[in-house]
């Protein structure tokens, strides 16, 4: 018979006894994954840890699926959601060093799918986190996400957002493409970035606007369709987006792929 457990933040602060003469159980490995995530988080108000266990799969040491649900999260460098479920098919599991060290370990990496619910000032978190290097266009200059401004346009259907490049400011518009995984961005030139630009807007010749704004709309399309961010052992990469207006504040919702090749160490920052 398959079991399942859920284990939840609010009791997961104490690991109960396991109950299987191996001394593992799906209520264990969720209490401990739980556990694991609120360590490393600096704010929650939800964590979940779901834990399917099939007697076949578990005597060859897999688990199955298994779904982390939370809401609210935010990391020690300000990495924020609104809410987010992510499910790996098959965790292939060390059941020894789990019981010796009373943490996950992983013998083998696990792949599956994740969907992150991010608010603009969510996505402009994320687009200024430490770990998440701005794409490079091929002039002098470097192109610099800004955290400010960010918001979720529910009527078009796009998240809007901005960056630095040269001195001067553009507004971003990434939107779901035709097909899955193929993103498109729309990058505008704004005009009240004159005053500061190194090169002012009406300085600039519109041939030389249009060029760039054509490179960089295939820059920032290519960086977040080819985008793999890694937070210390699980890596994240983009396959798909939708806008949402339900819930308090319109969102964005990020479908990604996950490869988990360990669980995050304690006294990581990400």
């Amino acid at each position: 018979t398959t079991t399942t457990t859920t284990t939840t933040a609010l009791n997961a602060g104490r690991i109960q006894p396991p109950s299987t003469a191996g001394g593992i159980t799906s209520n264990l490995i969720s209490q401990l994954a739980v556990i694991a995530l609120k360590l490393r988080l600096k704010d929650q108000t939800q964590v979940e840890c779901d834990v399917t266990m099939d007697p076949v799969q578990f005597l060859r040491g897999n688990v199955g699926p298994v779904t982390v649900k939370g809401r609210g999260w935010r990391s020690s460098l300000n990495l924020t959601c609104r809410a987010i479920e992510a499910t790996v098919e098959t965790c292939e599991l060390d059941f020894g060093r789990i019981l010796a060290k009373q943490k996950i370990v992983l013998t083998k990496e696990a792949n599956g799918k994740a969907l992150i619910a991010m608010t603009g000032t969510d996505f402009g978190n994320f687009i200024t986190h430490p770990l998440l290097r701005p794409p490079r266009a091929s002039g002098k200059g470097q192109l610099v996400f800004l955290k400010d401004g960010a918001f979720v346009d529910a009527q078009r259907n796009a998240i809007r957002f901005f960056g630095d490049y040269e001195g001067q400011k553009w507004k971003f518009s990434l939107q779901r493409g035709t097909t899955p995984g193929n993103a498109v961005v729309q990058a505008e030139l704004q005009e009240d970035a004159a005053s500061s630009a190194t090169t002012s807007v009406a300085e600039t010749r519109p041939e030389d606007v249009m060029v760039l704004t054509s490179e960089l709309s295939e820059l920032v399309a290519t960086f977040f369709n080819q985008m793999e961010f890694e937070l210390d052992g699980t890596f994240l990469k983009f396959d798909d987006l939708m806008i949402t207006s339900k819930g308090q504040e319109p969102s964005v919702m990020l479908a990604l792929k996950i490869r988990v090749v360990k669980f995050p160490s304690a006294g990581i920052e990400f």
